[in-house]
């Protein structure tokens, strides 16, 4: 049963000028150290669309928790994944999320799904 549904959109540029201490305030350190070397804003443009899309889909925004609460990660096959912490696990139990994230050159996108028992 579909719990929760997020949506987000953001323009990569948003994440082309800011700095690693601004960067920090949102992002783990395992999601810094993923970063590749090329394409730096779209992979955080496309991170932080998939922490928003989250907050939407749980229902509570960032005004409960973190963004930092929200751990966006790749699988070895490649596909991208939400890493929860306690606070969101308390929140929405034991809940399945579904992510997808997609890019083109200026906008990356990410929508969330919650799956669980009613």
């Amino acid at each position: 049963m579909v719990k929760g549904l997020g949506i987000d959109i953001v323009e990569n540029c948003r994440f082309s000028k800011f700095d690693e201490k601004f960067l920090k305030k949102i992002f783990t350190q395992r999601e810094m150290d993923l970063c590749p070397n090329v394409n730096k804003s779209e992979y955080f443009a496309s991170r932080f669309a998939a922490k928003e899309a989250f907050s939407k889909a749980i229902g509570t925004g960032f005004v409960s928790i973190s963004p930092k609460d929200i751990e966006v990660l790749t699988n070895p096959e490649g596909a991208p994944f939400i890493e929860r912490s306690e606070k969101i696990n308390s929140i929405i139990k034991s809940d399945i999320v579904f992510l997808s994230i997609s890019h083109e050159k200026t906008h990356s996108v990410a929508v969330v799904v919650l799956d669980g028992e009613s």
